[in-house]
């Protein structure tokens, strides 16, 4: 890696309407690349492989709305929202069309993406995505009850003045997690919305069907998913049924990885996706 490619990531706000977005660049000359993380985290979930993809890429990551340090949601907020800003960036900063990995929350956006912005991404990569009744959001790692990891508390949260009330909650309840982990996902939680943990932005279940946006995608799409017994919300049988409503998909499945499979495999996720995005 060279010396560009260490360098951390120019971090700025981007106004696109109704809101302020944190992005995040990399440094590079290649073809832009966005990524788009999932529900209850930020950017800096990227960080174990963004280096490594901006040695080919112009990688530009982001906090969406109501995440990180973007700004929060309104009361008209809709799912449906995080791709509409999603596209309302990528037309500022890739107007000429960008590659799309997007995970868990952020696998859906991208996919949602050419149903409000037709053209805009040339290819995506989905990983784990959440796509609905089909999802497994509330049976995560099934098969090993210590994996589960339970939701923020929005209250506590919203009373929270400092990560450390929060550091507590986690460590406790997840006794397996080193210090770096619990403080960056303390971290998270405490700049998340807590309107979000209270369950807005899931109105456009009805106003958007899932297997209609899946029909609109109109580029190549790889569709990775895990083991829904290590954690992963998307089984065997719904990743086969959505990329049915694909016009150009191919399925990558890892078997012994969970959920979050750029964080558990970052090297071999950088290669899968570095190849696909390449191909002609």
């Amino acid at each position: 890696m060279t010396p560009e490619h260490q360098a951390e990531p120019k971090e700025r706000y981007l106004h696109i309407g109704d809101v302020a977005l944190n992005v995040a660049e990399w440094p590079g000359d290649g073809p832009p690349l966005v990524l788009v993380h999932g529900w209850g985290v930020s950017w800096q979930v990227w960080l174990s492989v963004a280096p490594q993809l901006a040695r080919d890429f112009r990688v530009i990551a982001f906090d969406l709305r109501g995440h990180g340090r973007s700004g929060r949601v309104l009361d008209d907020h809709a799912r449906v929202t995080w791709a509409e800003d999603t596209a309302r960036l990528m037309e500022r900063l890739t107007p000429g069309g960008a590659a799309v990995v997007g995970h868990s929350l952020g696998g859906w956006i991208s996919l949602a993406l050419p149903s409000v912005a037709p053209g805009l991404a040339t290819k995506i990569v989905s990983v784990d995505p959440y796509t609905g009744a089909g999802s497994l959001v509330g049976d995560r790692a099934r098969g090993d009850p210590s994996r589960r990891s339970s939701r923020p508390d929005p209250d506590t949260v919203e009373a929270a003045v400092s990560i450390e009330p929060l550091v507590a909650q986690i460590a406790e309840e997840n006794p397996r997690y080193s210090a770096e982990i619990v403080e960056r996902l303390a971290t998270m939680q405490f700049r998340m919305d807590p309107e979000l943990m209270r369950g807005r932005g899931t109105r456009s279940e009805l106003e958007h069907g899932f297997d209609e946006v899946f029909a609109k995608v109109d580029c190549p799409v790889l569709l990775m998913h895990g083991n829904p017994d290590k954690g992963g919300i998307m089984d065997e049988a719904e990743a086969a049924r959505v990329a049915a409503l694909l016009p150009q998909a191919q399925v990558v499945n890892w078997p012994h990885t969970g959920h979050n499979l750029h964080v558990a495999r970052n090297f071999d996720f950088v290669k899968v996706v570095r190849r696909f995005l390449q191909a002609e």
